[in-house]
């Protein structure tokens, strides 16, 4: 067997890896880092950010956000995908407050692991392909309304994960 040919699948194998940690998607890990986009996407649907908070008795970072037609705020909260914080929110849970768990195309009324898992691999894979226009981040939307306050249905939070669209690429500058 000639050595040539193995060294192009192993050249192949090299530059393939290299590419892909280069369009690598998970950049921004904090949860910080997401709370500009989401605060972003809550007023382009028409909700009017008010505050940062914690949740009462955690130390689980939220955003409030006031609507026009509840009587009450809206509490946005950034969790892990492992859903570690799921027993402090439930406990401190405002009572009659509805939750909703929104993560990239999809949303549940009940914490989702294993979906939100599988959405996660799903998008990862087709960001390293350049088949998806998001970037699969570790963080799901937690947004918990008032009764009665729909205008929290209306916003589009895919937009949270969207990707930034590429800079263009300025031609050479030719000086002469």
């Amino acid at each position: 067997m000639r050595a040539w040919p193995v060294r192009v699948v192993f050249a192949s194998i090299l530059v393939g890896s290299l590419a892909a940690k280069d369009r690598t998607t998970d950049m921004l890990v904090d949860s910080r880092s997401l709370e500009p986009a989401v605060i972003r996407v809550a007023q382009s649907g028409g909700l009017a950010f008010r505050q940062k908070t914690t949740i009462m008795g955690t130390d689980i970072r939220a955003l409030i956000f006031d609507a026009a037609g509840c009587s009450r705020p809206v509490l946005i909260a950034l969790l892990s995908l492992t859903f570690e914080e799921e027993p402090a929110i439930r406990s401190a849970r405002e009572p009659g407050y509805d939750l909703r768990y929104v993560y990239i195309e999809r949303s549940w009324d009940e914490p989702p692991r294993l979906a939100v898992y599988v959405e996660r691999i799903k998008y990862a894979a087709l960001a390293v392909l350049g088949f998806t226009r998001f970037t699969p981040f570790r963080q799901v939307l937690l947004v918990e309304s008032p009764p009665h306050c729909p205008v929290t249905n209306d916003v589009d939070w895919r937009s949270v994960w969207r990707r930034a669209p590429p800079a263009p690429i300025s031609p050479p500058s030719t000086s002469l």
